[in-house]
């Protein structure tokens, strides 16, 4: 597993079969692998995983306790279907604590980081071109949780990434509906020009211009 499909992983946390799969599948969420409504088994991700039932068993319900899955009943664990309002509000609280989390990581932002970024959206562009959706919701993750994880926050980054858990699959299918021709204004080009001419007001605002794409396909 590369570093860019790996989640992050406080350097406190052990690293147990549990954990390890864990952070596997809140990438996958993140990225849209899981569709709002899907029953998540248990028996099927320890076959995916390879691992005993104990530890898919533990993963899922601390994924439970992020809010990224729910119980339906006692043995069910299913992707939660997200309202127009609360999808809304985790795009407008998205906006505002991803800018931040740019905020800080932009002195930080290397030119290798840079160069990273803009090979990120190269794909994203062939993805949307080609109308993969797999490829597009995994390039998007991949280059935003490049910058974010380089803010080094303690705080702001574990909530950011606990809205992307929700944010995924819900995403996933709005995309799915609308097509990949709904992805009209490449603001990933617009963050990594402001990163090349050292601007921190036009990056931070080209972040937040990106989220808010996600709030018009709502409306």
């Amino acid at each position: 597993m590369t570093t860019e499909r790996t989640a992050h992983r406080d350097a406190f946390s052990p690293d147990t079969a549990s954990t390890r799969l864990h952070r596997a599948l809140r990438v996958r969420l993140c990225e849209g692998d899981f569709t709002p409504g899907e029953v998540i088994s248990i028996r099927r991700i320890a076959a995916e995983y390879g691992t005993s039932a104990m530890p898919s068993r533990e993963a899922l319900r601390w994924l439970v306790t992020e809010g990224a899955l729910v119980f339906s009943d006692s043995r069910k664990i299913i992707v939660p279907e997200l309202s127009h309002d609360r999808f809304h509000e985790i795009l407008f609280a998205r906006k505002n604590l991803e800018t931040e989390v740019s905020r800080q990581a932009f002195a930080n932002i290397a030119d290798t980081d840079i160069e990273a970024l803009e090979r990120i959206d190269e794909r994203i562009n062939t993805a949307i071109a080609q109308g993969d959706l797999v490829s597009y919701m995994r390039g998007n993750y991949q280059f935003h949780f490049h910058i974010y994880r380089l803010s080094q926050s303690q705080v702001l980054l574990p909530l950011v990434e606990i809205l992307w858990l929700q944010y995924g699959p819900s995403m996933r299918y709005i995309c799915t509906r609308w097509g990949a021709s709904s992805i009209a204004d490449d603001y990933h080009r617009e963050v990594t020009q402001a990163l090349r001419h050292d601007d921190r007001s036009a990056f931070c605002q080209a972040i937040a211009a990106d989220i808010e794409q996600g709030m018009l396909l709502l409306e």
